[in-house]
């Protein structure tokens, strides 16, 4: 699949991406999860200006287990890690958070088994 960063112009940071699928072209953010279906490439720019990184602060999904979906806040975001805190304030884990591998953990922005 081919992307294309989308970086804001005052100062070169990254927004996101816009990934080429066969339906269109489809926002993402920095690490590469998507932010709303394809669409127009002028469209799912908007989006990623719009949303890729306001959206960084919502809540967010993770496969914790397969078919187990935990809700995260990320705390630190790059295209090959994540920082995440597990929204329960019950569960183990550590002060920081912990460091997710996008590419091996699946995230999402809502739910999967909800919308």
């Amino acid at each position: 699949m081919s992307t294309t960063e989308v970086r804001r112009e005052e100062d070169g940071e990254l927004l996101g991406h816009l990934r080429l699928t066969g339906s269109g072209w489809e926002p993402v953010t920095v690490f590469h999860a998507a932010l709303a279906g394809p669409t127009s490439r002028e469209e799912a720019e908007d989006v990623v200006r719009r949303d890729g990184l306001p959206s960084l602060g919502d809540p967010w999904w993770a496969e914790e287990a397969p078919g187990r979906w935990t809700e995260v806040r990320i705390q630190e975001a790059h295209p090959d890690r994540l920082r995440v805190r597990w929204t329960d304030p019950l569960a183990e884990q550590p002060a920081l958070g912990r460091w997710i591998d996008p590419r091996e953990v699946r995230v999402r922005r809502h739910h999967p088994g909800r919308r």
